[in-house]
Formats: C-alpha cells, sequence, structure tokens
C-alpha cells in the first residue's frame, strides 16, 4: 500500500504482493550482477535486509549506451516499485514483451523484474552504474516519493504530441501532477479502499452484512461508521472455545478469529485522515512539522490500540503469525471477519473464493464525521538519466492504448484511469466474481482524500521508517502509552526535517 514484527509480516507480504498499496516480490532468474559503486543517493536508500541476496537480471552497461547503426534500441522497463512481480504477473508481462518486439523493428523492451524490498538498493545501484531504465512501471504515489527528483517531467511530450488527457476519469490525472515538477506521469491505476469481509464468518455469528452504499446506515438504522464496525467486530472475534469478544468468558490469550484487521496493513497511519484535519502525511503540509504528536495521530494510534490490546477486535503482532501460517494475508487465511485495504488486494480474491465467501461494503464514517476512501494510484514514471528518453514515450504510448492497457490493468487487478476501461470495469469484474458488489469500488472514488497519503514529503523513508518502528511497538506490546511513543517518534521526525530544511 510498508516493526519488529513487521519484519515477519513485511517478507510475507512481499511474498505475495498492494500498498497502498499496497507488493508482491518474485526472485528474478539469477544472473551475474554488474558491479558498481554505490551511490550517495539524493534520496535515502533502505538498509539491506538480513535475507539472502537475490540476484537480479540488470541489463550489460554497454546495453545503455547508444546502439550501433542499424540495431534497434532497447528500452528496459523496471518493475518493482508496486505490483507486477508475482510468476502470473511477470509472465502476462513476459507476454506483452514479445508481442512489441514482435511487432517493431526500431525499438525492442526489456522487463526488469526486482523483489519489492531489494527495490531501493537496486534501483540506486542502477542510477550510480550509469545503466537507468528507461521507464518504471507500475509505480505509485510512493514509489515517486522515494526518488522524487529522479523523474522526468512528461509535459513537453504531452504538449507535443497534442496527447488527450481528457481520457482519463476524474481527479486521476491530478494525482500526478506536482506544481514543482510538472507531470510525472499518465495514469494508469487507481486502487480506491473498502471493506472487503467474509459473508461465512459473519452468517456463522449471525451478524448483518456492513452496508455497500456509503453513507448508507447499518442493517439496524445506526450509522455505519467506526463505533458501529467496533461493535459487530467484536461479534466476530471468537476465542478457542466459541466466545465471542463480548461474552465474560472471551479468553483474549487464545484467540482463533478476529472481526477486523484494520486499514491496510497497518504500515504507516495514514488512517489518521480520518481522525482530524490534515493529511495522512505525517507531517504538516509545508513539510516543515511532524504531526505525530497532535491529538490527531495519538488519537489514530490509541484507535488500533485499543482495536488490539482491549477490544481484542484485531490481532495483535504475535497473533498475526497465525494467518499467515494459513495463506499470504490476513484474510485469507479465513480468520479474519473485515479488512478495510486497496483494491489491488484483487489478486487474492481468486484463492479467497475457493475458500469461503466474500464481498465489499462501503466505509465507515470517521472519528472526523467524514467518509474517506484511502487511494493507491499506479502511473508509469521515466528516469531523467534515461538515454532514451524519446523511444521510452514511444512505448509508453503503446502501452497506453486499449488492447495493451486493458491488459495491463487487468493484471494488476485495478480500476482503470481510462474512462472507456473503466466503464466496463464492473462488467468485466463481475464475469471473474459474480457474487461480489463491485460498484462498490467505484463508488468509493467519491470518497478519495483531497490529498494523497502517499505523497512526498522530506526524508521520505527515514520517516517511514521512525513511524514503523513506533507502530510496532503498539502491535508487538512493548509499549501501549501512545502519547510516550509517539512524542518520541514526534522528536525523531521533527529533528529529520530540522536537518533537511537547515541545507536549503
Amino acid at each position: 500500500m510498508k516493526s519488529k514484527f513487521w519484519v515477519l509480516l513485511t517478507l510475507l507480504i512481499v511474498a505475495t504482493m498492494l500498498l497502498a498499496s499496497c507488493q508482491p516480490a518474485t526472485q528474478a532468474p539469477a544472473v551475474e550482477e554488474p558491479v558498481v559503486e554505490e551511490p550517495a543517493a539524493e534520496e535515502p536508500v533502505a538498509e539491506e535486509p538480513v535475507v539472502e541476496e537475490p540476484v537480479v537480471e540488470e541489463a550489460p552497461a554497454e546495453e545503455a549506451a547508444a546502439p550501433a547503426a542499424g540495431e534497434p534500441v532497447k528500452i528496459v522497463i523496471f518493475v518493482g516499485f508496486g505490483t507486477g512481480t508475482s510468476p502470473e504477473q511477470m509472465e502476462v508481462h513476459k507476454q506483452i514483451q514479445d508481442e512489441y518486439n514482435s511487432t517493431h523493428d526500431n525499438i525492442q523492451i526489456e522487463f526488469l523484474t526486482v523483489p519489492w524490498e531489494e527495490r531501493i538498493t537496486k534501483f540506486s545501484t542502477m542510477l550510480a552504474g550509469d545503466m537507468a531504465p528507461d521507464i518504471v512501471m507500475p509505480i505509485g504515489v510512493g514509489g515517486i516519493a522515494e526518488f522524487y527528483d529522479e523523474w522526468a517531467d512528461l509535459t513537453p511530450y504531452i504538449v507535443k504530441d497534442g496527447y488527450d488527457m481528457s481520457r482519463f476519469v476524474g481527479k486521476t490525472v491530478e494525482i500526478h501532477n506536482y506544481p514543482e515538477k510538472g507531470t510525472l506521469g499518465l495514469p494508469m491505476c487507481v486502487y480506491p479502499s473498502v471493506v472487503m469481509y467474509n459473508k461465512d464468518l459473519f452468517d456463522a455469528a449471525g451478524v448483518d452484512y456492513p452496508p455497500h452504499e456509503f453513507g448508507a446506515p447499518y442493517a439496524d438504522g445506526e450509522k455505519w461508521d467506526y463505533n458501529k464496525m467496533v461493535e459487530i467486530a467484536k461479534k466476530l472475534s471468537l476465542d478457542a472455545n466459541g466466545n465471542d469478544a463480548d461474552s465474560p468468558a472471551f479468553d483474549p490469550d487464545n484467540m482463533v478469529q478476529w472481526g477486523w484487521d484494520g486499514w491496510d496493513w497497518f504500515n504507516n497511519i495514514e488512517y489518521a485522515a480520518k481522525f482530524g484535519d490534515e493529511w495522512g502525511g505525517l507531517v504538516s503540509s509545508d513539510y516543515r512539522k511532524s504531526l505525530l504528536a497532535t491529538q490527531q495521530y495519538i488519537d489514530a494510534l490509541t484507535f488500533t490500540k485499543n482495536a488490539m490490546w482491549d477490544w481484542h477486535i484485531q490481532a495483535t503482532g504475535e497473533q498475526s503469525g497465525a494467518f499467515y501460517d494459513q495463506a499470504g494475508d490476513p484474510m485469507g487465511s479465513g480468520m479474519v471477519g473485515m479488512w478495510e485495504i486497496h483494491s489491488w488486494m484483487k489478486y487474492a480474491w481468486s484463492s479467497w473464493a475457493q475458500a469461503f465467501n466474500f464481498d465489499l461494503g462501503a466505509v465507515p464514517e470517521g472519528p472526523n464525521g467524514k467518509i474517506i476512501s484511502m487511494v493507491d494510484a499506479d502511473t508509469f514514471v521515466m528516469p531523467k538519466s534515461s538515454k532514451h528518453p524519446d523511444e521510452a514515450w514511444e512505448v509508453v504510448k503503446w502501452f497506453f492504448e486499449n488492447d495493451q492497457l486493458k491488459t495491463l490493468t487487468n493484471n494488476y487487478g485495478c480500476l482503470p484511469a481510462d474512462s472507456e476501461l473503466a466503464a466496463g470495469y464492473v462488467a468485466d469484474m463481475t464475469a471473474q466474481f459474480p457474487n461480489v458488489d463491485h460498484q462498490v469500488i467505484i463508488d468509493a472514488l467519491d470518497y478519495v482524500e483531497t490529498k494523497n497519503h502517499e505523497g512526498w514529503r522530506p526524508e521520505y523513508t527515514k520517516i517511514n521508517d521512525v513511524v514503523t518502528n513506533a507502530s510496532g511497538m503498539i502491535s508487538s506490546g512493548e509499549n501501549l502509552d501512545v502519547v510516550a511513543v509517539m512524542t518520541a517518534a514526534d522528536t525523531e521526525v521533527q529533528a529529520l526535517l530540522d536537518e533537511y530544511w537547515a541545507g536549503k
């Protein structure tokens, strides 16, 4: 959409993935890797995970140079900043690659797939070795922010070709427009958040399903908000003896089912946007002040602490390990009643459908009185240091022709940003999953956040790491004093911001 307990979770997510997505990670074929000096990157480079280093297939240095006369230009497409890395998705990329290369003489394309947890190090290494890829896709707002100064403004190409930007849905173009950078990508995918729920668990508990219409009340006539969500989630949270979380006999240390699994994969407290007037981007809108010690953010993390440790509707860090003994994601385990997450979870729906009946519901009203569907959005970007930008743009335009774009958006499990393709989304998805209300995803677009939670901020990766560590203290039970945890994190983040701006 991505803490100490989260090490296990991150590896599992990587092995299966959205986010925010959400993001699969598959090791590429092992080949000899070019040895280059590690750069002093403009953007922070993530610490290497303590896992065996996967070796990825990188374009040889000579291939980045201008081709000899009569030879086609090779356009390298870097995949790893988002979805697109599962074996099935890689196979679709291979089919697209073969189709393009068999029908074009002057340009050839090659997809380079990198595991998600290796994306920052590998991309930095390629830049340092003067081997920048020509296109990076799919990539979300957060991925763009990780290398914010690296991407080329596409405005000159759009203007020169008179490219029709009106073809894209609603505000999707605005997501990839940056006042100080220009247009960094064409809208490809949007992934609104909805409530995904296990109908079988609701039926077994005799509990009514969440409403499907945004703003509609719950079945009992009461407001569909997070208070109501907690109320019904308690009825879905069971111990090994079948007692729910409302029962005096309930044993929270011996649970086998949880009514709710929070927002996304509980990464960077982006859901704080639901608790006040500020956005979910962790720092103020002018990027100079940390928001972590504000009441809005304290309230947000307190809600999660209560959900795990007081209400017992959400698995703690230790308890969540049970999910991954059964499946690659929490709901896939069959042990979770509801999960508010981005629609890129479609990648797991086929396996869910084999195990239980599921459906989609509307996002509840937040404590701030607003309904906010957090949204992820994928695009492509072209690195400034690409040696073949004109040819890369030609490849991009081919990708955005309807046939290819439909193949790509189907591959990524997303709602297409193209108006024509979006119009057929519900029908196409209903054909695949006839018992799921896909209109909920379309309707969620009317409730997306006004400023994307993944948007750029100074010291992007370092700040994410601080917040991930803070949230991990809560989920692990290491420190349940939310004010103390957030105050300490706020101090760290503010120091990072002050240092950053002092150098400007």
